[in-house]
């Protein structure tokens, strides 16, 4: 089943020129014998394939309605029902994934790794599946897969891969050797090293983000962390406030703002970050939650000199 599955676009256009040739051609028979013989084939065709026709159902429903809730049972009832489809998978795992669901959503990645053959959907797929590995707070592993995707997709024989050296100065060449690699793929490379308190590599990767796209503002609020983390906040703010300038609502940074107003002694300022941050839709994605947020309103940090 699974073998007819992976073949069914040459299968229907054989059935379509045997069947014509055969009804129409040779037997002389009506057009519409034809028609009916396609139509009990496309029949046979949906109850083979119900899965990724009920999932297929799922995507209309999120391209027309912008409501991924709605979605949401298709993409449930297709994986159910065993659909092999990549994209199908890939959009049910991210929208778990968006709902908290880690452990599902790593399923879905899974299944779909195991039977997609084109490229950029396996880097997608390999990515969200970091995610949820960060998100289960197996950093080793999430980090593993960009490292994979180093060695699998990137050029031969790259030079801070063997020597583990993260210089400034090879920077161009990660950048330049891994073309499939994105702003947002080296920053959040960059921030699993953030968590991990590696700030050579955190900032190594990070400053690749930025060669790549410059005015890439997820960036600035990882360099705006690495500063923070480290007590020196005036560089942290100059970074944060970088950050909003690209992308005024970008919760994460409001948030980081809104904490290291709370440490200048600004707790009106800080409240007006915080509740812009509030106001932002956060998800499975983001790296705060509302808790958080909630926390830092309710119990301002201690206030200290920069």
């Amino acid at each position: 089943m699974a073998k007819l599955k992976t073949k069914w676009r040459s299968i229907t256009i054989g059935y379509l020129l045997v069947s014509y040739f055969v009804i129409v051609v040779i037997n002389h028979l009506p057009v519409s014998y034809f028609i009916i013989g396609l139509g009990i084939y496309f029949l046979l065709f949906i109850l083979i394939f119900l899965g990724t026709f009920v999932g297929v159902l799922g995507v209309l429903i999120q391209s027309f309605t912008r409501n991924n809730q709605k979605a949401l049972p298709f993409y449930k009832s297709a994986y159910k029902l065993g659909t092999q489809n990549t994209t199908i998978l890939a959009t049910y795992g991210l929208l778990l994934l968006r709902n908290n669901e880690v452990h599902q959503a790593l399923e879905c990645f899974d299944k779909g790794l195991k039977t997609n053959s084109y490229f950029l959907t396996t880097k997608t797929l390999m990515g969200n599946k970091a995610i949820c590995y960060w998100k289960l707070g197996q950093l080793d592993k999430a980090i593993q897969i960009y490292y994979d995707f180093f060695n699998k997709y990137g050029a031969e024989n790259q030079a801070f891969l063997e020597d583990h050296s993260y210089l400034e100065d090879r920077i161009h060449d990660v950048v330049k050797d891994n073309p499939y690699f994105y702003p947002q793929d080296f920053t959040t490379l960059g921030y699993l090293f953030i968590l991990k308190e590696d700030y050579i590599k955190a900032t190594f990767f990070t400053k690749a983000a930025l060669s790549k796209q410059e005015d890439y503002a997820a960036a600035y609020d990882n360099l705006g962390q690495i500063a923070y983390r480290q007590d020196d906040l005036a560089v942290a703010k100059k970074y944060f406030l970088k950050a909003l300038e690209l992308d005024e609502n970008a919760p994460d940074t409001l948030y980081q703002m809104g904490k290291l107003y709370q440490l200048e002694n600004n707790n009106t300022e800080a409240l007006l970050y915080l509740e812009k941050a509030k106001n932002c839709h956060l998800d499975g994605l983001s790296t705060i939650s509302y808790e958080m947020i909630d926390a830092a309103i309710n119990h301002p940090l201690p206030h200290t000199n920069l």
